[in-house]
């Protein structure tokens, strides 16, 4: 008697699972090869098919993960937003002081975005299109929020004085910005210097004691 060789079929969760995963890869490889192009050719002139020729898919597949270059070009800003966060809390929760915490918060943006200028070239060309402005702002006012709670931190603790917190916090990364932006377009001083005198202008412009 012959005994047929039965497999039972996975079930659906480990299935659904799988799938998951292997989506999520093939997205970040997309939002992998999406930055470098928008990197090297820019937003305009930047095509779908120059996109999934990078990420070595065919047109018909990239469709599938976002419907637009607008929505590739978000989850990528996104993405590197979320890394940067990650990585400038992790910086920060190692400080005990608000000067500490605002010297790591600078020193990581800083090194961030010389790190990926390509992208932030653009980032920044974006930002002051009228119809990209808005979201600009928004992506921006998560960072300032967070800078903000710090100073509010510093204030219960006594290391700063009450001040406008928010506006602060506009204007430490209005003076980041315009660091990396110079950065891009002019040779300067290096991540190091700039970072320094950046922090110490910033804390002194806040009244806050240097260790």
């Amino acid at each position: 008697m012959l005994v047929k060789n039965f497999r039972e079929p996975m079930p659906r969760a480990v299935v659904d699972r799988k799938q998951k995963i292997v989506a999520e890869f093939r997205r970040s490889e997309i939002l992998a090869a999406a930055t470098k192009v928008f990197g090297n050719k820019g937003f305009e002139a930047t095509r779908m098919e120059d996109i999934a020729k990078a990420a070595r898919l065919a047109k018909g597949t990239l469709y599938l993960y976002f419907n637009s270059k607008d929505a590739i070009y978000q989850a990528t800003v996104r993405q590197a937003l979320t890394e940067l966060a990650a990585l400038t809390e992790e910086q920060v929760q190692k400080e005990s002081t608000i000067a500490g915490k605002i010297a790591a918060f600078i020193r990581v943006r800083v090194a961030f975005w010389n790190e990926q200028q390509s992208l932030y070239g653009v980032i920044l060309s974006l930002s002051r299109e009228v119809q990209y402005r808005k979201r600009s702002i928004a992506w921006q006012r998560e960072t300032v929020l967070y800078l903000q709670s710090i100073f509010t931190e510093g204030a219960k603790s006594g290391e700063i004085p009450e001040q406008d917190f928010l506006g602060a916090a506009w204007t430490i990364m209005d003076a980041i910005r315009g660091t990396s932006e110079r950065r891009i377009y002019t040779e300067g001083r290096s991540t190091e210097d700039d970072t320094k005198f950046l922090t110490e202008f910033l804390l002194r412009a806040l009244q806050i004691k240097m260790s």
